[in-house]
């Protein structure tokens, strides 16, 4: 019994070892992302457009935004 748990133990042991040396490498090699927003100048110019056909005036408030997501320079 003294030496299953001393097997289990080295195991279990190797196991997260193994488990932590590989997250290194996988976050040094993935690039760091940034999220950024930008005013949606597509659905702006839209909206402008079907306001202008129709004789009306849009003045927005709160104009329509984008997520945008932007790799990180990198330093290498």
């Amino acid at each position: 019994m003294k030496r299953l748990s001393l097997v289990c133990g080295t195991l279990l042991l190797a196991a997260l070892s193994a488990g932590c040396t590989s997250t290194q490498s996988a976050m040094r090699d993935a690039p760091l992302m940034q999220r950024e927003t930008q005013i949606d100048q597509v659905y702006v110019a839209y909206v402008d457009g079907v306001a202008k056909q129709r004789g009306t005036r849009v003045v927005w408030v709160n104009p329509p935004k984008r997520t945008v997501i932007k790799p990180i320079a990198s330093a290498n």
